[in-house]
């Protein structure tokens, strides 16, 4: 009975929930068995329709008592309560069972709603109920058909259940103004005991002052002699950040410059190099396969090459050229490259040099440009294979690795996935004092007589700063070196997907179309018009967009050849979408001595077929033109 009493009481809950849970377990409980023996009366009666609603309110009852006992939701359990007495009293007011209930509920209900809602919601329960009850009373004297209550039994019912619950009111509100006094008298002791206990603090915190003061006096030398140390670590500290920044400034701002002289000078190195790389290629077709002629123009073609990829470099340098990004995966850029003449050569130079490759079968994929991650593997291979005297290995490894505190040489370090490029080889080493400087422009450690630019690590430090990622280098002499590549790995929404390579093809002549040249460069217009009219095209040039626009009002080709950089009037894009606009089908072909730039992005997206770098060989230029021509 105890266990039964006090179901459903939780920690924390304040006296008036405890007095009320308490209450609603009594009610509950007598009410349902109360309910079941008055059923089983009812059905001994034959009051089959009186029986079932005993029994179902029983069952509701035991329902809410496991209710309030497995959550002590007490406000739930005593509306619920409250308001399955109310349906049910009015139940039996209808069927006219208050003649031998009335007891309960003169007794029951005014005290149980008062008592568990409270003062307001219990007098609106009860006036709810009274309404109810007298205006079916009133109805039922008023009518000749229901003559369920007698007139006398309404007289005595009204004032009656009138005077319960005006005795029930006055009972909670004694309980209630009773129980606020004593929480006010208990709220006034609790304020009294803080305010001792405050006091205590006080006196405490005076106390532990005191003994502080003497504490302070006794260590105020070792602080100051503590806080002298602090302060000079932190300038010793702040000096060596201030020659780091400093350093750090003063290499972007010498990458900026050289960034900028880079740009301008190998643009204008590349309408050179057209003639160099484009004429040996014109010459050589007419030339018999056994003139003397041959070897030295193929040594110039050779050698515009050559100059171009050191053109290429500079671009890099100049920031130009990986604005148009592309899905790569890394492993297929390494393979390829192992298998190219480019390597095969460097391998016959170091023959005794082994190198093994171990790449992550399951490495993501990366964003980013595939022409400058190959120049940049390209690059590492050969600084490692030089670094090697006699025999020697050089490692490849690519891992993915999620990175989330700083590298080493970076303040901070963008937590995520990244791609790990890692290349190791047993070389010479490089002294600490000059691992610094091995990214600095036109340095080289190379001896004399060797083939280098001195931009291949510069290129390669731009490279992967462009590509978002970060670089660290261990090295010591006599010990090899490992350079290893932090490439931030592709998310979705980045890039796009990676285009096939272009199959070499056989040298295609034109019939006779019609091709619009237009070049600000009159070299470039005279190198274009000598390789066009060669290949059996009919060449029209002019020297501007708004030359070329003036034309096409005029007359119609089949393709235009559009340099992206003309000075000054229309570039290149301003010209293809003024074309558009005369000519909405018109084929074009876009040349830049940029590659890859947001301009070049934009035409393409617009509709230019395709684009072709300067310096362009012949045989590169011939089939973008036919494809474009027969696509």
């Amino acid at each position: 009975m105890h266990s039964l009493l006090y179901s459903g009481i939780r920690e924390g809950q304040n006296s008036e929930t405890l007095r009320k849970i308490i209450m609603l377990n009594i009610f509950l409980f007598l009410g349902a068995i109360l309910l079941l023996i008055m059923g089983g009366i009812a059905l001994l009666q034959k009051a089959l329709i009186l029986g079932i609603a005993d029994f179902v309110i029983a069952s509701l009852l035991f329902a809410l008592l496991f209710y309030l006992h497995r959550t002590g939701n007490e406000p739930i359990a005593s509306r619920f309560g409250v308001t399955i007495l109310f349906i049910f009293f009015s139940y039996l007011f209808l069927i006219g069972g208050v003649h031998n209930t009335a007891f309960m509920w003169l007794y029951t209900f005014p005290l149980f709603s008062l008592y568990l809602l409270g003062l307001r919601q219990g007098i609106w329960s009860n006036g709810l109920l009274f309404c109810f009850c007298a205006g079916f009373l009133v109805t039922d004297l008023l009518s000749d058909n229901i003559n369920v209550y007698s007139k006398d039994f309404a007289i005595r019912f009204i004032p009656s259940y009138l005077l319960v619950c005006v005795l029930a009111f006055l009972v909670e509100h004694s309980r209630s103004g009773s129980r606020d006094a004593l929480l006010d008298k208990q709220q006034l002791l609790a304020g009294t005991i803080i305010e001792l206990q405050t006091k205590e603090a006080e006196l405490q915190e005076a106390r532990n002052q005191l003994e502080l003061r003497v504490t302070l006096r006794t260590a105020e030398l070792e602080k100051a002699n503590e806080q002298l140390r602090i302060e000079i670590e932190e300038r010793k500290w702040a000096q060596q950040e201030r020659l780091r920044l400093e350093s750090e400034l003063l290499r972007g701002e010498k990458m900026e410059l050289l960034g900028r002289l880079a740009g301008g000078v190998a643009h204008d190195l590349n309408n050179v190099l057209s003639g160099i790389v484009s004429y040996p290629d014109l010459l050589l077709l007419n030339l018999s396969p056994d003139s003397n002629m041959r070897g030295p123009l193929e040594n110039i073609r050779r050698a515009g090459k050559r100059a171009a990829v050191i053109v290429q470099d500079l671009l890099t340098l100049a920031r130009r050229g990986i604005t148009v990004r592309q899905e790569v995966q890394l492993n297929d850029l390494i393979r390829d490259h192992l298998q190219s003449p480019e390597f095969i050569n460097l391998k016959k130079d170091y023959p005794d040099v082994t190198v093994e490759a171990q790449l992550a079968s399951d490495l993501q994929i990366l964003s980013g440009s595939p022409v400058h991650l190959e120049k940049t593997i390209m690059n590492l291979l050969v600084n490692s294979f030089e670094a090697i005297e006699n025999e020697g290995s050089v490692l490849v490894v690519t891992e993915n690795r999620y990175v989330d505190t700083p590298i080493k040489g970076y303040d901070t370090t963008i937590p995520g996935n990244y791609v790990v490029l890692k290349i190791s080889d047993s070389g010479m080493g490089i002294p600490q004092d000059k691992v610094a400087m091995i990214f600095e422009p036109f340095y080289s450690s190379k001896t004399i007589g060797r083939s280098g630019t001195g931009l291949g690590m510069t290129v390669v430090w731009g490279t992967v700063k462009d590509h978002g990622g970060y670089l660290d280098v261990e090295s010591s002499l006599d010990h090899g070196t490992t350079i290893t590549l932090f490439l931030p790995a592709h998310e979705d929404g980045e890039g796009q997907p990676p285009q096939a390579k272009p199959l070499p093809l056989t040298l295609r002549l034109g019939n006779g179309e019609t091709i619009l040249l237009v070049d600000d460069d009159s070299e470039q217009r005279s190198i274009g018009e000598s390789i066009l009219t060669t290949l059996g095209y009919k060449v029209e040039t002019v020297g501007g967009g708004e030359e070329a626009l003036a034309f096409l009002k005029e007359r119609q080709v089949d393709l235009i050849l559009l340099d992206m950089i003309m000075e000054p009037g229309m570039d290149g894009l301003e010209t293809y979408q003024s074309i558009l606009r005369i000519q909405p089908n018109q084929k074009v072909i876009i040349v830049s001595g940029f590659s890859e730039t947001d301009r070049i992005k934009k035409a393409m997206e617009l509709g230019v077929r395709r684009y072709v770098k300067k310096p362009y060989g012949l045989e590169e230029l011939v089939t973008i033109i036919h494809k474009v021509l027969t696509g």
